[in-house]
């Protein structure tokens, strides 16, 4: 029997013309809609991309960005959302709490005019998550043929919603975690440290990590050259906004160090939705050391494991399952828009099974409650549930992806992937 004769070259192209042709209009059509919504006068701006935006702008302009009075009539004058609250009857300035060396990247979004840094700011995340799935399923064995299913993992994520909807930095975190993962494999560990100084723009979300890699420097070159890879970036970025505003790092401590005012609640006024903050709020008087201690007893227990049991090379293996642990234990945040971080084990997850034909059946219920608990975050988004009520969502999110790991293991023999 003859072989099968493939199909000319030429067959598929009117099919992939089209198809570029329908993306490109999409894509117009989405452009065209969403400058329409941000240029809308009555529709407020969200309220995290205001706080990077406006940050941005002074500390462009050599002023103080931790200035809550000077933040709040940016953000006031920038359609801001109705903060109003009993303790702030005229509202309050949304801060950006993050060190000085992140003002390195509100800046350029500050130096634009506003409706177009928000485009930016919002379109731009949205398109590093997305990319960053695609990337995670394919470090993990999944088939690049499939690139849709990261995708709509992302774009079906409730925390991806909510950061959509809020506009802060959870496609930069995503993008920090992923740059590290591909520039291991590739053995570069001074670009893996440069991208981990994203992640840096939330040092409190990654302590164990943070722990693991000081480890690893103690013990190994690659650690070191990490951290060095790490330490140049993070430099590189705080000089550039001290270089705008050369008293910026006085401004920071200032204000992280004070109390609430007027203009905005303190850093230890927020309810975070954690175990701990849960507890330190039922504790008389809520002392904020309260809050910590769980933090604190998972970095001592993880950097023994890690002493005794890590080295650089577990990363791949690891990683996937130290970001659950540190957005459960984290000492301060974990916000909504900070669970997008959760992406990496679910798609690490998600490859694996596709890798060894394990469909939905096997997973079912974990699928389905992981489903459920996605949807519920949007409905609570659109509800403006209250931050601290979504304590619940990394508890359930890890207990999903521990029932759907289960089902890998269980699975059929197959290669593992280079890298994990």
């Amino acid at each position: 029997m003859s072989a099968p004769v493939a199909p000319p070259a030429h067959v598929g192209r009117p099919r992939a013309a089209a198809g570029a042709l329908a993306l490109v209009l999409l894509s117009a059509g989405g452009l065209r809609l969403a400058h329409d919504y941000v240029s809308d006068p009555a529709m407020p701006r969200p309220h995290d991309f205001l706080q990077v935006w406006s940050a941005g702008r002074l500390n462009a302009d050599g002023q103080n960005p931790y200035d809550a009075e000077r933040m709040y009539a940016l953000q006031v004058a920038n359609r801001m959302p109705d903060s109003r609250t009993p303790e702030h009857p005229d509202g309050y300035a949304s801060m950006m709490w993050v060190p000085p060396w992140g003002l390195a990247v509100a800046m350029p979004l500050g130096v634009l005019p506003i409706d177009a840094a928000q485009l930016v700011w919002g379109l731009g995340q949205l398109a590093l998550i997305a990319a960053a799935g695609v990337v995670i399923w394919q470090f993990y064995g999944g088939p690049a043929a499939r690139w849709w299913v990261p995708v709509t993992l992302a774009l079906g994520s409730g925390p991806v919603w909510w950061q959509t909807v809020g506009g802060q930095n959870g496609g930069l975190l995503l993008l920090g975690l992923t740059g590290f993962l591909v520039a291991h494999r590739a053995n570069r560990p001074v670009l893996g440290g440069a991208f981990l100084a994203l992640a840096a723009l939330k040092p409190h979300l990654l302590v164990l990590f943070a722990v693991g890699l000081l480890i690893d420097a103690a013990r190994s070159g690659f650690g070191r050259r990490v951290v060095l890879g790490g330490a140049l970036a993070l430099g590189g970025a705080a000089a550039v906004a001290t270089l705008f505003n050369p008293s910026v790092w006085g401004e920071y401590l200032a204000a992280a160090t004070s109390g609430g005012s007027r203009y905005h609640p303190g850093l230890g006024d927020w309810f975070n939705p954690t175990v701990g903050a849960w507890v330190r709020h039922a504790v008389p008087g809520r002392p904020f050391w309260v809050q910590v201690v769980p933090c604190a007893a998972a970095t001592l227990c993880f950097a023994v494991y890690w002493w005794r049991t890590g080295n650089p090379a577990r990363w791949p293996a690891v990683l996937p399952w130290l970001v659950p642990v540190s957005l459960i234990v984290a000492p301060y945040g974990s916000w909504p828009s900070d669970q997008v971080l959760f992406l990496i084990p679910v798609v690490a997850v998600a490859a694996r099974l596709d890798a060894r034909g394990i469909g939905l059946a096997s997973v079912g219920a974990a699928a389905t409650a992981f489903a459920v608990a996605n949807v519920a975050v949007v409905v609570m988004t659109g509800a403006q549930a209250p931050l601290h009520s979504y304590v619940w969502v990394a508890p359930v999110f890890a207990g999903c992806l521990l029932s759907a790991e289960r089902a890998h293991r269980r699975g059929a023999p197959a290669a593992i992937p280079s890298g994990v």
